[in-house]
């Protein structure tokens, strides 16, 4: 059974420390990560993703995950980091295909799934470099999206998309049946679509809950604001 685990990691990211005293992630889950600006949301995805190293004990699947090559980790991880870009013009359908091989792609079904998620089966012929952000966004989700990956790990998936492709797309990926773990500052949409909550202050998880655990003082206590709980979710009491 895949899983991804952590005891007593620490990664250091320039002046910034993260410290994670225990962390288990496995099949299926949808967990969100929550917290400020800075306060270690990206770090911990890019160290689950192998693109930061940690001290202590990380590992997938049983193994340690230092000790797995690159292609062996690219087919059990699928990352997208914030800031994403493509040198060369190509066109979109040989975006979504590009991987160290063809095992690493879902089959032709689901691989339509994700571009209809992300509605770019009208832009495949399109060179990337003539979209729009927001529609270079949905083409690298539906990139990470096509990787036949047990973990798609997301740093703020949402990020530049408008309400209705941010629902569709979150829709989506609450039927995947990996293990997704994104950071997320739009707690409403947030609260809807995933099941596990990781509050992060300061470099540390300060919290992990089950959704019906959450309160409004978790979110009242990380973003130093009042917060009621609404039919719509939990709201700043502004």
């Amino acid at each position: 059974m895949d899983r991804l685990t952590c005891e007593n990691a620490r990664c250091v990211r320039g002046s910034f420390t993260l410290r994670l005293a225990s962390l288990r992630l496995g099949p299926g889950e949808k967990v969100a990560l929550l917290g400020e600006n800075g306060c270690g949301k990206s770090t911990l995805l890019h160290m689950l993703a192998g693109l930061l190293p940690a001290s202590g004990r990380v590992t997938l699947h049983g193994r340690a995950a230092s000790a797995y090559t690159v292609e062996e980790r690219a087919r059990l991880l699928a990352f997208l980091p914030q800031e994403t870009g493509v040198l060369f013009n190509i066109p979109v359908d040989e975006l979504l295909s590009m991987a160290l091989s063809p095992a690493h792609l879902l089959p032709e079904r689901e691989r339509a799934a994700a571009i209809e998620a992300t509605e770019m089966g009208k832009f495949l012929e399109k060179p990337v470099q003539a979209l729009s952000g927001g529609e270079m966004r949905r083409a690298m989700l539906a990139r990470v999206c096509c990787r036949n990956a047990p973990f798609l790990l997301l740093d703020e998936p949402t990020l530049s998309l408008d309400i209705r492709h941010s629902v569709r797309f979150l829709e989506y990926l609450s039927t995947r049946g990996a293990c997704v773990v994104a950071s997320m500052h739009d707690i409403p949409l947030a609260t809807r679509y995933f099941q596990r909550f990781l509050l992060v202050r300061n470099g540390t998880i300060v919290g992990d809950k089950q959704q019906q655990e959450l309160h409004e003082n978790d979110f009242t206590e990380l973003f130093g604001l009042p917060f009621v709980r609404h039919s719509a979710g939990f709201l700043p009491a502004l």
